[in-house]
């Protein structure tokens, strides 16, 4: 950060906003392509990441995803559906369950 306070980088931010309505300067846009939303996950595909392409227990995949035990249970029970960031998280662990093992250090050396 550049050392200003919370409020000298907002108030920054407002008399840029002001300056840009008035026409007097051009600020930088960008175009960015946003992911659609995740598609849904049944019960049986949720099982599978965490059984066969994680093998992980119901406890730790929790631990893992920051949910409860009772949670993941009821996913793969179909009681309930995982949503929003959960769902987006299960869809990203899908495509690339290695991101799993990093988040848990595995496979990388610790020093002592």
């Amino acid at each position: 950060m550049s050392g200003k306070t919370a409020f000298e980088n907002l108030k920054s931010g407002l008399e840029q906003a002001i300056s840009h309505a008035h026409g007097e300067i051009t600020l930088e846009t960008r175009t960015v392509s946003l992911p659609d939303p995740p598609r849904p996950m049944t019960p049986k595909q949720i099982t599978a990441l965490r059984k066969k392409k994680l093998h992980m227990s119901q406890g730790v995949f929790a631990k893992l995803i920051n949910a409860a035990p009772q949670t993941v249970h009821a996913w793969e029970q179909g009681r309930s559906s995982p949503s929003g960031c959960a769902l987006r998280f299960l869809r990203l662990l899908d495509q690339q369950p290695e991101l799993a093992g990093q988040m848990l250090g595995i496979g990388r050396q610790r020093s002592a």
